[in-house]
């Protein structure tokens, strides 16, 4: 009887998946920067930006299971805007599904 429980738990052990990181691209649409490690500033889309600013790429990012959250998914074009030298990603537009969750929007260096 033990080792049908020890043998039941390790198949269940085998079971157990993480889920897969969030993926993120990017199409450069000017200069990049080195990578900085200040905090990228989210704006939604239709929220109001002030200053200015220069346009560096449209980034994206998609989640899939567990990481089809709104927090990973927009900590993840925070980390692709970094990369890039951004402060900001502009206009965020985020969508979910039942199992997938993304977001897109314009990085930016504030001038």
């Amino acid at each position: 009887m033990k080792s049908a429980a020890w043998t039941l738990l390790a198949l269940a052990a085998g079971c157990v998946t993480t889920a897969p990181p969030v993926r993120t691209e990017h199409v450069l649409t000017g200069a990049t920067y080195p990578a900085q490690d200040r905090p990228v500033r989210i704006v939604m889309e239709g929220s109001p930006v002030s200053g200015s600013y220069e346009e560096v790429a449209v980034v994206s990012a998609q989640g899939v299971n567990g990481n089809a959250t709104l927090g990973a998914v927009l900590a993840a074009l925070q980390r692709e805007a970094a990369s890039l030298g951004c402060d900001a990603v502009l206009r965020v537009r985020y969508d979910q599904g039942q199992q997938m969750a993304s977001a897109t929007g314009v990085a930016v260096r504030m001038k």
